[in-house]
């Protein structure tokens, strides 16, 4: 991850490693643990994934998930996080869309009973 993109992702960064923490300490809400289960498995099927880390030096088709390792229209290229901690950034987006505002389906379909 470049020192741009640091600077722009810092308050999800900070905030996938404190709930990591969180959750080594057994602090971690069952909503939350459910959506970080949820993310986590799209990720384990994602070609982009090199052991825990989106690989920014791949690139994905999110319709397709075709795989290519240059940039190509329609393509979204890894963001180069450690999935881990990005999983459990509360306002974390996967960059080709795969996932990202379950929190937010969640607090609606609780209201919604």
């Amino acid at each position: 991850m470049n020192i741009q993109n640091f600077y722009k992702n810092r308050n999800q960064i900070v905030s996938g490693h404190l709930n990591e923490l969180k959750e080594a300490f057994s602090l971690t809400s069952d909503e939350k643990k459910i959506i970080y289960s949820y993310r986590e498995n799209i990720c384990n099927q994602c070609p982009v994934k090199t052991q825990n880390v989106c690989d920014s030096k791949k690139w994905i088709n999110p319709k397709t998930k075709e795989l290519k390792y240059f940039h190509k229209e329609g393509f979204i290229k890894g963001c180069g996080c450690r999935l881990s901690a990005k999983q459990k950034a509360y306002n974390a987006r996967c960059p080709a869309g795969f996932w990202g505002g379950e929190e937010t389906m969640i607090r609606n379909s609780i209201s919604n009973v």
